[in-house]
């Protein structure tokens, strides 16, 4: 029995040796699978990488086919223009070869005749026959008028007219169809805005050669406080180049980097490649260069020299196709306006340039010597001019000078923020009034230009400089309301005084100085006294800045005189 029990568990022994080597053999087994599982989901994840990178690859090839159809489709239609001027060339080519042909036949009968007429002169006597062939050989000789060739036709092909203003800070265009001259529509649809207008700013890469980005997109965005650095190096903003072209002296026109015709042209290649595209998604098979007059406005004081100037930025900026062409035609900006006020009643906007016109009375407004001056510079360049100086004499001159040599983009972003926050909300009615800045957040790079004796002051405030009503308060404005009155008057005038003494009330004191007379219309005789117009003097820094404005209409008149208070 004992032997019969050692027999069976010997076996059971071995059998639970067998499993137990097979349960080895299976974990042996299972240790690979799992080893070529996961070298499996290591290609398998690779293998997606890849796909991903495919997919990426596949991605930028469509774009850049695209870019390429984009590319092949402009040198189409560059092509089919050049095929089409150079058949026009042929053309006249042509005209002016039977021109010059026929000019040669009517020579040959000129001479002939002359010859005739002088064989007559040579005889001793001239009888009535004589008389007669020399009048027949007037009549025969007929040389023909010379043509201006395609002139007319020229003309004729224009079907659109499109109005560019090119603007110190701000530009904008509208167009119509010679059809229907009434609708003028105003471009509004801006990259990254909806205004009318768009900032005349240009963003360039680092070597000034390409145009990265035009107009809002153009201007700064806010500064990375964890990067002092940033942009200091990057993409360059470049503005305020049409001052070049204005009269002015050479410390106020502003410093490029580049020469300003260059930034006038790739503004104007810019805004016009959007005209462009604007005219030929609102009418079908209109050719530009064929179809569009293009009218470009200009300061009224632009001498002939700034119209060549603008002549050739504008042919530059490939917006005509010849340099000389007629669909490139100026209009001064105050011309424009009193056109538009002829026909239209003059809204309350801000208008630049207003030169004195007849716009609706029948006599101009008149401003005797006092120079007319633009509002839209004066109420927003003049004053961040000032912003400047108020910086320079808080975080000096030679910290100045290098933010904005060396990031001016965080200069122009600290300039935005004061306009969006100090400049434009200040009424002078607020006393209380006050503004912030932050150093830290709109310029951090100027942290490291300043003196060590401003950074120890800059620190104790944290960083912050606080403007209030008295820092902003040199441009206030006073003002009174006025009123005719006659029911029937049609004119007014105002006599601006000076004087040193502080109790002076009459003009006719001792020591009252006259500083200018400003006369100007009442019109809507109709409305008899009921006629309000605020009358308003704005002290600023080295001129006093009169404005008057007919509350009715909102029609507005603003011009400078030079402030003589700086005497005292």
């Amino acid at each position: 029995m004992i032997g019969k029990l050692g027999i069976g568990f010997n076996k059971l022994n071995d059998k639970l040796i067998n499993l137990l080597e097979e349960n080895q053999s299976l974990k042996q087994q299972y240790k690979i699978l799992q080893q070529k599982n996961q070298e499996i989901l290591r290609i398998n994840e690779d293998i997606n990488e890849k796909h991903q990178e495919t997919l990426r690859i596949n991605d930028d090839l469509n774009k850049k086919y695209q870019e390429i159809l984009h590319i092949n489709t402009n040198l189409k239609e560059k092509l089919q223009e050049k095929d089409e001027k150079f058949e026009k060339l042929q053309q006249n080519i042509l005209n002016l070869e039977k021109h010059k042909n026929d000019e040669l036949q009517q020579l040959e009968i000129f001479y002939q005749n002359l010859e005739k007429n002088l064989e007559i002169l040579e005889l001793d006597e001239i009888n009535e026959n004589d008389i007669k062939i020399f009048k027949e050989n007037k009549k025969n000789y007929t040389i023909n008028e010379p043509t201006t060739v395609d002139k007319e036709k020229d003309n004729s092909d224009i079907r659109v007219v499109v109005r560019l203003d090119f603007g110190t800070e701000y530009s904008g265009f509208s167009y119509c169809h010679v059809d229907s001259e009434q609708n003028i529509i105003s471009n509004t649809k801006w990259s990254e805005c909806i205004s009318f207008k768009t900032k005349t700013v240009l963003q360039y890469d680092d070597e000034y050669c390409n145009v990265v980005c035009w107009g809002y997109p153009a201007l700064a965005k806010r500064p990375n406080h964890r990067n002092q650095n940033q942009d200091s190096n990057g993409n360059k903003t470049v503005e305020l180049f049409k001052l070049h072209l204005d009269n002015l002296p050479d410390n106020l026109k502003p410093k490029l980097p580049i020469d300003y015709k260059k930034a006038i042209t790739d503004y104007l290649r810019e805004i016009g490649k959007l005209i462009k595209d604007t005219v030929a998604n609102h009418w079908t098979g209109i050719n530009y260069f064929g179809n569009v007059l293009l009218v470009l406005s200009i300061p009224a004081e632009y001498s002939e020299k700034e119209k060549a100037i603008m002549r050739e930025c504008v042919y530059n900026a490939d917006l005509i196709s010849d340099k000389y062409s007629e669909k490139l035609q100026f209009i001064t900006e105050s011309d424009a306006t009193a056109i538009y006020c002829m026909k239209n009643a003059l809204q309350e906007h801000a208008i630049g340039n207003l030169t004195t016109r007849k716009l609706i009375s029948d006599e101009p407004l008149e401003l005797g010597k006092i120079t007319g001056y633009i509002k839209d510079f004066y109420g927003s360049e003049s004053i961040n001019k000032e912003f400047s100086n108020f910086l320079r004499a808080k975080l000096g001159n030679h910290a100045i000078d290098l933010l904005i040599e060396c990031c001016y983009v965080q200069y122009q972003y600290m300039v935005q923020e004061f306009c969006q926050y100090a400049k434009l909300p200040f009424t002078g009615d607020d006393m209380e009034f006050f503004y912030e800045l932050d150093i830290e957040i709109s310029a951090p790079i100027l942290m490291k230009f300043v003196s060590n004796e401003t950074k120890k002051i800059m620190e104790e405030n944290d960083w912050l400089i606080e403007i209030k009503y008295n820092d902003i308060k040199k441009c206030q404005t006073f003002s009174f309301d006025y009123k005719p009155e006659k029911a029937n008057q049609t004119s007014a005038r105002f006599e601006v005084y000076y004087t040193r003494e502080y109790s002076a009330e009459y003009t006719n004191e001792l020591g009252m100085i006259q500083l200018g007379v400003i006369n100007f219309d009442l019109p809507d005789v109709h409305l008899g006294i009921n006629r309000y117009i605020k009358f308003g003097l704005t002290f600023g820094r080295m001129e006093i800045t009169t404005s008057i404005k007919n509350q009715l209409n909102g029609q507005e008149y603003i011009t400078i005189i030079d402030d003589p208070i700086g005497e005292f």
